[in-house]
């Protein structure tokens, strides 16, 4: 039989395939066969629609698709702005004829954006820095060590960094007449200035080199943490009791792609993090 993916029967395979991820079944940029089958043999169960292997694998390749697709888009917008109520870009329609000609099918986006981008992006967006993301107590990494930095200023050795006139500072006994002691160095009085100067920028020049090391690797760290975040998550919906196949795991399957869900639900106590999920499930679905 033909596929039909209607609005519903996309979340409901986006939602299983966030599932075969979270479940260690994705190794590269693709799931395994048993995972394709084993989101086929539960779309029949949530849908009544049974659909081959390579008709569930087809969605996959499409969904990828339109996701890199919109990702483009959304990377060309300069200066129209987004328009939040329809999740796309706003742009006058030479900027649409424009970008239909240089992104063909990217048309589809112009009433409305891309729908389940959540889960998209866990399943398609490559793991990598993109400058988004920002450290959160949460996720109980702690601020980036200060010890390379103190390491790269050699703060102990500094006695004196003086940037306005130097003229009163007293010299040292042991230090020949004419001379000053700046950064643990001796430095003759008429050359004073070019060396203060060439030592700051030297010191400028290693906090940068530190500063972007450690915001590299700190940025790294997060984005590899997201998909465990989720996991971890998820852990904790079962053991408040709302196991596979409940109202509240369900409703936990859509909340928790998004990170500012999953922090409002580990920072509940564990008494009422059951209830909390029943009532946004009942809050969407009308129970």
């Amino acid at each position: 039989m033909a596929a039909e993916w209607t609005d519903e029967n996309t979340r409901i395979i986006v939602e299983l395939f966030v599932k075969q991820l979270r479940a260690g079944n994705m190794p590269n940029t693709h799931l395994t066969p048993n995972a394709y089958d084993d989101v086929g043999k539960e779309f029949l169960m949530r849908t009544g629609l049974e659909y081959t292997h390579k008709q569930v694998r087809n969605k996959w390749d499409k969904l990828k698709r339109e996701y890199n697709l919109f990702k483009q888009l959304k990377h060309r917008e300069t200066g129209g702005g987004w328009d939040f109520e329809k999740n796309t870009v706003k742009q006058d329609n030479e900027w649409w004829k424009k970008a239909k000609v240089d992104l063909p099918g990217c048309g589809k986006f112009k009433k409305h954006g891309l729908r389940n981008e959540e889960g998209l992006r866990l399943l398609f967006e490559d793991i990598s820095v993109d400058g988004s993301d920002h450290w959160n107590p949460a996720y109980g990494m702690p601020p980036p060590s200060s010890a390379a930095l103190k390491d790269a200023l050699n703060v102990d050795e500094i006695t004196d960094l003086d940037l306005e006139d130097d003229t009163e500072e007293q010299a040292s006994p042991k230090i020949a007449s004419g001379s000053k002691v700046r950064l643990g160095i001796t430095i003759p009085e008429k050359n004073k200035r070019p060396k203060t100067a060439q030592v700051m920028q030297e010191e400028i020049r290693k906090i940068s080199s530190i500063a972007h090391a450690s915001h590299t690797s700190f940025q790294s760290f997060l984005q590899k943490d997201e998909t465990t975040s989720v996991a971890s998550t998820m852990d904790l919906v079962r053991a408040c009791s709302a196991i596979e196949g409940t109202d509240e795991h369900f409703i936990a399957t859509e909340l928790f792609i998004k990170r500012e869900q999953r922090e409002m639900f580990l920072h509940m106590i564990a008494d009422s993090q059951k209830g909390w999920l029943r009532r946004r499930f009942d809050l969407k679905y009308g129970n």
